[in-house]
């Protein structure tokens, strides 16, 4: 009788502590289980409001594919002068992954401003200007190609590597390697730093 107590009255407090509930979405992050992140985080929230599980709710809804939404819940963290810098470069993770490229671009500058020294927000921040310049420019193309305006096509000029690229492009595939390369060391960095301080996130 008194173990069925004691397993009832544990039930009840992991169900009605925000504490228990955000620890159950940080270790459903950590295995890549986004949904259950956000539930448990939604949980936490509901129990105990605060800018810290706004930025691991709104973290998780970005990686469950809730772009829009996680966005929006990390706008509450940024109230927490320690948390914006943070969500700015989440935030602007999702409007790169959105190809919002402009709203990218303002989130990892701001990121930038409050930190200088912010690797993935410089990183990032060239990545979105590649890719806005990029969509840009292609559209301006097709725009002309339909209006039937005079075109002048650029030669494609040989690279270092042998092969062709336009001239005056940025070469994205290379670019997106290397960075591809820095974020996996980036990750591993913040991860563990993030572990230190109760946070989720890239």
């Amino acid at each position: 009788m008194i173990v069925l107590l004691l397993i009832v009255a544990v039930s009840w407090f992991t169900e009605t502590n925000s504490h228990a509930a955000s620890a159950r979405g940080t270790r459903a992050y950590q295995k890549q289980q986004y949904a259950d992140a956000v539930r448990a985080f939604q949980r936490a929230q509901d129990l105990k409001a605060s800018s810290r599980g706004a930025f691991n709710l709104g973290t998780a809804q970005i990686a469950n594919g809730q772009r829009e939404q996680g966005s929006s819940t990390l706008t509450a963290a940024m109230k927490d002068p320690s948390l914006r810098a943070d969500a700015l470069f989440n935030r602007g993770n999702s409007a790169l992954a959105s190809k919002a490229f402009d709203h990218a671009i303002g989130d990892y500058i701001e990121t930038l401003r409050l930190r200088p020294n912010h690797a993935g927000a410089k990183r990032n921040l060239e990545i979105a200007l590649a890719r806005r310049e990029a969509s840009r420019s292609g559209s301006s193309g097709e725009h002309q190609n339909k209006a039937g305006k005079n075109q002048q096509q650029q030669k494609p000029q040989p690279s270092a590597g042998g092969q062709q690229k336009p001239q005056g492009q940025p070469d994205l595939e290379a670019l997106l390697r290397s960075v591809q390369q820095q974020e996996q060391e980036e990750l591993r960095r913040m991860k563990a730093k993030a572990a230190s301080d109760g946070r989720v996130g890239w």
